[in-house]
């Protein structure tokens, strides 16, 4: 059955990843009770925008590279092309962070903080992934998986509980230092002088790249408009403390939905194996129930949930209670990913990027519109529900696109 290939392949690429995820909850656990509910949901905030800004450098690329190239991407002239274009996108996003951070930012709390994780773009850990994945080197993925984690936890650890660090741009300084081992590593198995040698056929390869990456692009930038909005909305109509409470909630959604990117790539991988054009209702259910059994403890038990993984936070009876609100609510998204998740893979093998991106850009737009208009007229805590939104609109033209098409079976 394609699904258990998907859950599979999904898994191991999960928990490789979840190396590092699992130790950033143990840090940010640190950082919470270091800052203050306050200056925490602040800090999520800037963690929000740095993530904007490394979706802008990978502008979809990730994706497409994956999509289209596969194991070619890492060989020959390709490879360096490839490399040369990430660098320059890489460097380009770090410069548009800095103008935002003086632009949008200068005045806030965040502002400093940004200046710093806009350096810490080059530094990416995760930058070689791609590399790595299309290759299937996975001992080498696991191999830099784990030196990060072992960096990562060490730097922050000295930083956040020997020498107390307490103020948002000391933190951020303090996570782009503990990137760079794992970035080094990267540099050693994926990188050469070549890189260095800009052809003649480079320009033409970089407008080819740019004009296929533009429905990834939108996909991936329009991704935003969904989860991330509603911390934006809280930030800018509900208290402080709701926003602090709020951020502890949106990290847990924020960390399952980025290990669902993982099935997405897993299931390419194994569409790649097979010529059928049609999505079985039977695998849909299978990953549906998978998920929903992974994510049940989010509303099942919010409260022993959040108590667990943020287990140093300075949390209060109110924080507790809004996060445990929130966590529910917002766990529904997860759901909603798992249904469409065969849908969205099936797309990009076949190159219906275009579709796609329409897609999530409708619905993107209509999740910002309904939370500012909600957040500005209704209470607060409807805040959360309506971040759905975007995600129950993106589904449903998923589906019935599939069921125009008459590509549904059993």
């Amino acid at each position: 059955m394609q699904a258990l290939k998907n859950i599979k392949i999904g898994v191991f690429i999960s928990l490789v990843n979840i190396l590092i995820q699992g130790v950033s909850v143990l840090v940010q656990n640190v950082i919470a009770n270091n800052l203050g509910i306050v200056k925490f949901g602040y800090f999520g905030i800037l963690q929000s925008d740095y993530t904007i800004f490394c979706a802008l450098a990978d502008f979809g690329m990730a994706t497409l590279i994956l999509a289209f190239f596969g194991k070619r991407a890492t060989q020959g002239r390709l490879f360096t092309n490839i490399l040369q274009l990430r660098l320059s996108m890489t460097a380009l996003s770090a410069l548009a962070m800095v103008i935002f951070a003086c632009t949008v930012r200068r005045g806030s709390p965040v502002f400093l903080g940004e200046l710093v994780l806009a350096l810490g773009l080059l530094f990416q850990h995760a930058f070689f992934d791609w590399f790595f994945i299309c290759g299937q080197f996975w001992k080498k993925l696991l191999i830099s998986k784990v030196l990060h984690t072992i960096s990562y936890t060490t730097i922050m650890g000295i930083a956040l509980c020997y020498f107390k660090f307490d103020s948002i741009p000391a933190i951020a300084c303090t996570m782009v230092v503990a990137a760079i081992p794992a970035f080094g590593f990267g540099v050693r198995q994926a990188f050469s002088t070549k890189v260095l040698h800009f052809g003649r056929h480079m320009s033409a390869f970089f407008k080819l790249m740019f004009k296929a990456a533009g429905p990834y692009a939108i996909a991936s930038l329009a991704s935003f408009a969904y989860l991330p909005v509603g911390l934006y909305t809280v930030a800018s109509f509900a208290s402080e403390y709701f926003l602090g409470a709020y951020n502890f909630a949106h990290k847990l959604i924020i960390l399952a939905s980025g290990l669902m990117v993982h099935f997405i790539s897993s299931s390419l991988i194994t569409l790649h194996q097979t010529d059928s054009k049609t999505l079985h209702l039977r695998d849909q259910i299978v990953f549906t129930l998978f998920i929903a059994a992974a994510c049940s403890p989010f509303w099942l038990f919010p409260e022993y949930t959040l108590r667990i993984i943020f287990f140093a936070a300075p949390w209060t009876n109110d924080v507790l209670a809004t996060s445990c609100f929130c966590l529910r609510i917002l766990s529904i998204s997860l759901i909603l990913q798992a249904t469409r998740m065969g849908m969205i893979s099936t797309m990009l093998k076949e190159k219906r990027t275009w579709t796609y991106g329409i897609m999530i850009s409708v619905g993107g737009l209509v999740n910002i519109a309904v939370c500012l208009a909600g957040g500005n007229l209704l209470d607060n805590k409807l805040i959360p529900a309506l971040t759905l939104t975007g995600d129950l609109l993106l589904s449903l033209q998923l589906a019935l696109y599939f069921i125009k098409n008459r590509r549904i079976r059993w």
